[in-house]
């Protein structure tokens, strides 16, 4: 390894150890957090990103970034990959400012816990503002990059490197004809029997029929958790520590497997992840430059994890498995 790759790694490994810290707080706020903490847990966020967003822009990791595309141009292999997707995700954190970083971190934990709020209490108006903020925000980011020809390519850019709004759209164009051509069929279709969907499960009991779905699956719990958390969601600190949520609704108590499921397919991705990736772009640390083949993958194994527990998974399991109270 040429000296001046092991200086970016050492330093985009320090990055990625902020971004996972400040992940984990992140968790903490929607597992375990009191309510109360959220301005002060914003805070925190916000000099973690701030810090890491410094650390990244700086130009020392400029100048190898610089260097090294020059040595590894023609190259096709691991070093060379991570040498473009670091670079890419350079040029664009490069527009965004630090305070930025850290305003949007306390905006948005402010905001999460106004949403569990005025979710709980049906109220709208308590979140409102905040979503305000957090939008307005939005608007500041782009205005940080080029103008494209829509707001939204410049935030889809994030995820889907280099595609355009217009083409999102042209593809759902083409699908919703034959959407709701598929609805109006199965609306027409003899209905199946779906009473054991509407019945009301026990709590610990269907939690504990999703863990074992997804044991099944495949999922690692050597190095992997679930907990409840108001919205379901997955996060990662590092290939070994893959976590996820889950949530109960008392009318609508199939949400929870579901939840379980989908979740579950997010976290296989990542504990697919090869460990060599680790503190490296090419395990998304530097999100959301990583987000786009990472997506794509845990989409693919999401719909396998919803197809199998939304068609497959018989009434007898439920039943023989999960006392209807």
């Amino acid at each position: 390894m040429s000296e001046k790759l092991n200086k970016l790694k050492e330093a985009i490994a320090e990055v990625a150890d902020l971004n996972r810290a400040a992940a984990l707080l992140g968790w903490d706020q929607q597992v375990n957090m009191p309510a109360a903490g959220a301005e002060a847990r914003g805070r925190q966020l916000g000099t973690l990103g701030k810090i890491a967003q410094e650390k990244f822009i700086s130009d020392e990791i400029g100048k190898l970034l610089e260097d090294l595309k020059q040595e590894f141009s023609d190259a096709d292999f691991d070093d060379a990959a991570m040498i473009r997707v670091t670079a890419r995700n350079y040029d664009k954190a490069k527009r965004v400012p630090p305070e930025f970083v850290a305003e949007q971190a306390l905006v948005s934990s402010k905001a999460f816990e106004a949403w569990v709020q005025a979710k709980g209490m049906s109220d709208f108006s308590i979140f409102a503002p905040h979503l305000e903020k957090v939008v307005e925000l939005v608007h500041k980011y782009i205005s940080f990059f080029p103008p494209a020809d829509h707001p939204y390519d410049t935030l889809l850019d994030d995820f889907e490197p280099g595609m355009k709004t217009a083409e999102v759209q042209a593809i759902f164009d083409a699908l919703r004809p034959k959407q709701v051509q598929l609805i109006k069929a199965i609306k027409a279709s003899r209905q199946v029997k779906d009473d054991f969907l509407h019945k009301k499960y026990n709590e610990k009991k269907l939690m504990d029929f999703g863990v074992d779905v997804i044991t099944k699956y495949g999922y690692d719990w050597s190095r992997g958790r679930q907990d409840k958390a108001p919205h379901p969601f997955e996060t990662s600190f590092s290939v070994n520590d893959v976590r996820i949520t889950t949530r109960y609704e008392a009318d609508n108590p199939m949400a929870m497997l579901f939840s379980t499921l989908h979740e579950s397919g997010h976290a296989m991705y990542e504990q697919g992840i090869n460990p060599a990736f680790e503190r490296t772009a090419l395990a998304g640390d530097r999100r959301p430059a990583g987000a786009q083949q990472n997506g794509r993958r845990k989409i693919f194994l999401e719909r396998r994890r919803h197809g199998v527990g939304a068609i497959a998974a018989p009434v007898q399991a439920l039943a023989g498995q999960i006392d209807a109270q």
